[in-house]
């Protein structure tokens, strides 16, 4: 080999493994987050987000039970598992035409004169029932579905199927009106 070519080799092999070690570094931080979750819970990521990369990762604890609750990178939506793998919610995003138009009705109400930026869709599958200070999950017969849209000047309300109001926006400190 001709000392310029194995310059040159040497150089793309250093570039080479510069992008690895970039790779490998962005690599172990997923990990690092996929690694904090128990083998139930994973393996509900992987059941209703195959492929789906962590973006946020936050551990909490309501009525005694441990609950992880993940957002997914590149509008993948979000997940929330018991550490049981019992998954309470998965949530997608999605678009207001998508909505049923008793909740899209209320959601383009309470907007007035805000622009829609966002839209989720949540699949409600179980929820924590407290008896005597202890909670335990009480999976549902059927799923529910709760819609979300968030505003662009600010503000996000939640509204059921049937248009019911779960949380009212707040503009400028006033409650919308609720239907």
């Amino acid at each position: 080999m001709t000392p310029a070519r194995w310059v040159l080799a040497a150089a793309a092999g250093a570039s080479m493994a510069v992008v690895g070690a970039g790779e490998s570094a962005a690599q172990a931080k997923v990990d690092a987050k996929r690694s904090r979750l128990p083998a139930a819970v994973a393996r509900a990521v992987d059941e209703n987000r195959p492929g789906a990369e962590i973006d946020t990762l936050e551990i909490e604890k309501e009525a005694g039970i441990t609950l992880y609750d993940i957002e997914f990178k590149g509008d993948r939506g979000e997940i929330e598992v018991a550490e049981d793998g019992t998954v309470l919610d998965v949530t997608s995003c999605g678009e207001l035409k998508d909505v049923p138009p008793p909740a899209a009705e209320v959601i383009q109400k309470a907007a007035r004169d805000h622009a829609i930026k966002r839209v989720e869709k949540s699949e409600v599958r179980s929820r924590i029932v407290k008896e005597g200070g202890k909670g335990r999950l009480s999976a549902l017969a059927t799923p529910e579905y709760v819609y979300e849209a968030e505003f662009a000047k600010g503000g996000e309300i939640e509204v059921a199927a049937n248009g019911r109001i779960i949380r009212a926006p707040r503009f400028m400190g006033k409650a919308s009106p609720e239907k």
